[in-house]
């Protein structure tokens, strides 16, 4: 029987403990970080458990979520959003532009906003609810999975960034509206 030499066993970023943001899922909580063996070879994991808003009423518990080590950053597993980070977030849905194409066909476009927020984070986030605010508007019936991604992003949008600035996520969203409606204004 053939032996492997020592495999590199990938550094964590994140502690077991330690609370994160996992791409449209939100804030988790690292339970632990496991190795899993798959195929014969063995795989480090961050497992998550994702945490529900405190004005959640529902009782049922979301099984864990697996990610590996090696790619979780690509994932979208990142640290959650600083003061900083929110200002900048905030900046962004204030701004007139709105990041993507409107004539672009959503099964183009779709995929391309789950990677920005999945690469760019809370900035992602903005960019993407920017672009949502307008498509909805723009659209004589929006889809139902537009509006239904918008509610998605708006929420954990809102939520990161109140969290981060100690603010109220709808006193946020009040406040990011009034500029998202500039985005429709037509240029001088």
């Amino acid at each position: 029987m053939e032996t492997q030499g020592p495999t590199e066993v990938p550094q964590t970023e994140f502690l077991p403990g330690s609370f994160v943001i996992y791409a449209m899922h939100g804030k988790c909580h690292i339970i632990s970080t496991e190795t899993r063996t798959l195929s014969g070879v063995p795989i480090l994991f961050y497992k998550l458990e994702v945490k529900k808003s405190a004005l959640s009423r529902s009782p049922k518990q979301e099984p864990a979520i697996w990610v590996p080590v090696v790619n979780a950053k690509d994932r979208g597993l990142r640290a959650l959003m600083s003061a900083s980070e929110a200002e900048i977030a905030m900046k962004i849905l204030l701004t007139r532009e709105y990041y993507f194409k409107l004539d672009e066909p959503w099964s183009g476009v779709q995929p391309k906003l789950e990677n920005t927020i999945r690469l760019e984070g809370g900035a992602g986030l903005a960019k993407v609810a920017s672009y949502l605010y307008v498509l909805m508007r723009k659209q004589i019936v929006p889809s139902s999975e537009v509006a239904k991604l918008k509610e998605t992003v708006f929420k954990l949008l809102f939520r990161e960034m109140g969290e981060a600035l100690g603010e109220l996520p709808k006193i946020l969203e009040e406040k990011a509206n009034k500029g998202l409606r500039t985005k429709l204004l037509p240029d001088s």
